[in-house]
């Protein structure tokens, strides 16, 4: 098996100058009032900033019911040559049912609250002020009838980011199996993202995307386990109230098995 994992990124900022006509005195109230405008805005997220969390779950929702939600060898699901025509990314949605079959402690100490619908962790090492890093009831196509081509259509549950605040970063470990069927295929995995503003309204949806992976000779046939990094800046409004969900994308048919999210809020 051969990998290849690129990274490439460039960003830059320029500010602009004061006009020359400015005087000092008017330079210190125009810094004044930025200022003033800035701690407004940030001082009742300050007191939830300081504490980084994470929670777990393995509640992806074509998990198979008839091994105990456990994948069997060559079993899972299909990324067929119509996804490849397509350039399909395609998107694993979570359930609550298989949330509360599979997101259990197995370890007596530290003993877990009873508490369903944070993870596997019961929300004990959550971000402060954060209640819950998954929605497992969400059905988007209950909250959008209409709503055609933006990825998510028959997808349920999503990363929930609404108890962040403006300045964390979003970090996703995607655990998941492929299976190739096709030698030389590149998987492309990502966060499948639509930002919405405070109507819930989408206004953008696009791939976050980490760095594709090769399977090369030798590989068809044979399960890989995967283990993938994303991340991504919440620093608006319409971020901390995006839907989010992992995908992949192929350029070739593959088997997929996903298995588990490790989602993190740093600060």
């Amino acid at each position: 098996m051969a990998l290849t994992r690129t990274i490439t990124g460039v960003s830059d900022d320029s500010q602009l100058p004061f006009d020359d006509g400015e005087t000092n005195s008017s330079i210190s109230n125009n810094n004044v009032s930025r200022l003033a405008q800035r701690d407004t805005r940030y001082e009742s997220y300050l007191e939830d900033k300081g504490k980084s969390g994470y929670s777990h779950t393995g509640a992806f929702a074509d998990k198979p019911t008839s091994n105990n939600f456990v994948w069997q060898s060559g079993a899972g699901i299909q990324y067929t040559q119509s996804n490849v025509d397509e350039e399909l990314w395609k998107v694993f949605s979570l359930s609550n049912d298989v949330h509360l079959s599979v997101d259990n402690p197995y370890w007596g100490t530290p003993s877990t609250p009873a508490e369903n619908g944070t993870g596997l962790f019961r929300g004990t090492n959550l971000p402060e002020g954060v209640d819950t890093l998954f929605d497992y009831n969400f059905d988007y196509d209950s909250k959008y009838p209409s709503s055609l081509g933006t990825g998510f259509e028959g997808s349920t549950g999503r990363i929930k980011l609404n108890d962040c605040v403006f300045g964390d970063q979003l970090r996703v470990r995607f655990d998941f199996n492929v299976i190739p069927q096709i030698a030389n295929t590149t998987i492309e995995p990502a966060l499948w993202y639509s930002n919405r503003n405070d109507n819930d309204d989408i206004t953008f949806t696009f791939p976050l995307t980490t760095n594709p992976v090769f399977y090369g000779t030798g590989t068809v046939g044979n399960s890989y386990l995967n283990r993938v990094e994303i991340s991504a800046w919440l620093t608006s409004n319409e971020d901390i109230n995006a839907l989010t969900l992992p995908a992949i994308k192929s350029d070739n048919p593959i088997i997929i098995q996903p298995l588990g999210l490790l989602v993190t809020i740093l600060r």
